[in-house]
């Protein structure tokens, strides 16, 4: 129940959450009110109805003093009259009234019914009359007692008033008037001031939900958006400019969004001008400084030219002559990556690139051949749509390099340097069309199956000894 009532308060979000606490604080205020103002309401409900009881059957015993006195017709006339009114009057909460005379025999004292209406005494309790036969005050006293009224169960204050006569300094009892006030009256009007708060803030509480509901959608909106265009993100897509205008910190986050997506688009296209390796080395060394050095590292170079591409170029106007030079350019890149190759610039129209691992080699050998046939097969094309077609001749080499921060402080080159990155060079200068030329032990030691042909050393320039290699041509192959 707990996972499943987690997961309902999750979907609801900031909406649910609004009205919750809207809700919570409502009935917190209205608890937190009644809790301090009932009491006071009822104190003041009780005192209010004391005041009407007690001045009501003061009325009644005063005339009722006069009757039991003067015992004439006139005066009993009047009581019942008096009675009446007050029967007529509807005091709420009064369900009764009895007045009894006493009667004192020689031997016994007893209370006969005088008058009443409603609720009405027709004989004195024995604790009523042993109180009354002791009495010695006539103030007005009260308890609390149950009544059968009207086919139902009422509990009542009974107020009780002794009506007594001063007679020498005597007190003498003539008599006592009894009124019964129902509680549930002086309840009943909080009661109802209760059922109006409820019922007002019910409609409090309804009104603030859609209200609330309606200003969590401006909120919610703009946040859902935002959270979309963060999984978008996420999956890779960076195009997104959000167009959040609210006017408060979701309008900052927005726009600290876009220029988050902006930043990265700028590192996407950095990346392009960057090799796969240079960045490895960056994520690598993300938590400290980049320092200028170096290590060996056993890699095998690819280099890869465009032959005749300065002839070509000559004649071409720059938009056709990029689009060219990006034609092959691309061709080449993707093969390299799917040989697991790393690319580590573009110098013009040549592309150097990079192999590791045991069977780099093998890899970069298979690569070179891979470049080659897919350039012969979209040279074909090309021509049969009138395109410019261009060839490579590419070189290869093995052998241990240094690789690290090469530079100044302000502005360093990931990069390899050494002997063998210069012999793979040469070799791809001197490698004709279709062409791949391979340094001797770099062939003989990969476990490539290429059926390549031992050529004469090579004497290349800056290159002290002559160079041993081996050469490929994709035509050689088509030819057996």
């Amino acid at each position: 129940m707990t996972k499943q009532l987690k997961s309902f308060i999750h979907n609801g979000g900031i909406k649910l959450k609004l009205i919750g606490f809207l809700t919570l604080s409502i009935l917190m205020t209205i608890f937190i009110q009644n809790l301090f103002t009932i009491p006071v309401m009822k104190n003041y409900a009780q005192k209010k109805a004391f005041e009407v009881s007690i001045t009501t059957i003061e009325r009644i015993a005063d005339f009722s003093l006069f009757t039991l006195l003067e015992r004439t017709p006139e005066n009993r006339i009047n009581l019942n009259d008096v009675i009446q009114n007050i029967q007529s009057s509807h005091i709420e909460g009064l369900v009764g009234m009895s007045i009894f005379e006493k009667e004192k025999n020689n031997t016994s004292v007893k209370y006969n019914l005088l008058a009443g209406f409603g609720y009405h005494q027709k004989k004195l309790d024995k604790k009523l009359s042993s109180f009354l036969n002791n009495i010695q005050s006539n103030k007005v006293t009260y308890s609390s007692y149950p009544v059968a009224f009207q086919t139902t169960s009422l509990e009542t204050y009974r107020f009780v008033k002794p009506i007594i006569y001063h007679l020498n300094n005597k007190k003498i009892l003539l008599g006592v008037a009894l009124l019964y006030y129902d509680k549930e009256a002086i309840t009943g009007f909080i009661n109802k001031m209760l059922n109006i708060i409820y019922f007002v803030t019910f409609l409090i509480i309804v009104v603030a939900v859609f209200i609330v509901y309606f200003i969590g959608l401006s909120f919610t909106k703009p946040i859902l958006t935002i959270t979309q265009a963060a999984k978008d993100v996420t999956n890779g897509k960076l195009d997104i400019d959000l167009k959040i205008t609210t006017n408060d910190e979701i309008e900052d986050l927005a726009e600290s969004f876009n220029a988050m997506t902006k930043s990265l688009r700028e590192h996407k296209n950095i990346q392009k001008f960057v090799s796969n390796s240079t960045v490895n080395m960056i994520q690598e060394n993300s938590s400290c400084p980049l320092i200028l050095g170096g290590e060996y590292r056993e890699l095998t170079f690819l280099f890869s030219d465009i032959r005749h591409f300065t002839t070509i170029s000559e004649s071409r106007d720059p938009n056709e002559l990029i689009e060219i030079l990006n034609f092959y350019l691309n061709l080449q890149s993707e093969i390299i990556n799917t040989y697991g190759g790393d690319i580590d610039k573009f110098v013009g129209d040549e592309v150097i690139a990079f192999f590791s691992g045991t069977e780099s080699a093998q890899k970069a050998i298979e690569c070179a051949v891979a470049i080659q046939t897919a350039i012969t097969s979209e040279n074909k094309q090309r021509e049969q749509h009138g395109m410019t077609v261009c060839e490579v001749g590419i070189g290869i080499n093995k052998g241990d390099v240094v690789v690290g921060n090469i530079g100044s402080h302000e502005r360093m080159d990931f990069t390899s340097i050494g002997s063998v990155v210069n012999i793979a060079s040469r070799l791809c200068s001197h490698a004709k069309a279709g062409e791949i030329l391979i340094e001797k032990t770099t062939y003989e030691n990969s476990d490539s199956q290429l059926k390549a042909l031992k050529q004469e050393p090579l004497q290349a320039k800056g290159i002290k000894k002559p160079i041993s290699v081996y050469s490929f041509c994709v035509t050689q192959e088509n030819s057996k």
